[in-house]
């Protein structure tokens, strides 16, 4: 009898390694890194005032909010 959940224990873990994959990982990594080569430098508009930047969607330096998410 211990054998056998000797066995089932062995069999469990074997089957919860295999389990995981990394493929995850990998694409979250490939979308990060082509993200960060399409931004573009800032360009100034009529919204930069006294040294105080504001950056449009895809310039670098642009942090996305949830209102930014919303409209693409």
């Amino acid at each position: 009898m211990k054998k056998l959940f000797v066995a089932v224990a062995l069999l469990t873990s074997v089957v919860l390694v295999n389990a995981q994959s990394s493929t995850t990982t990998t694409t979250k990594e490939t979308k990060t890194t082509t993200k960060t080569t399409q931004l573009k430098d800032h360009v100034c508009t009529a919204a930069c005032k006294d040294g105080k930047h504001v950056y449009a969607h895809g310039e670098k330096g642009h942090k996305c909010t949830d209102a930014c998410k919303k409209k693409s």
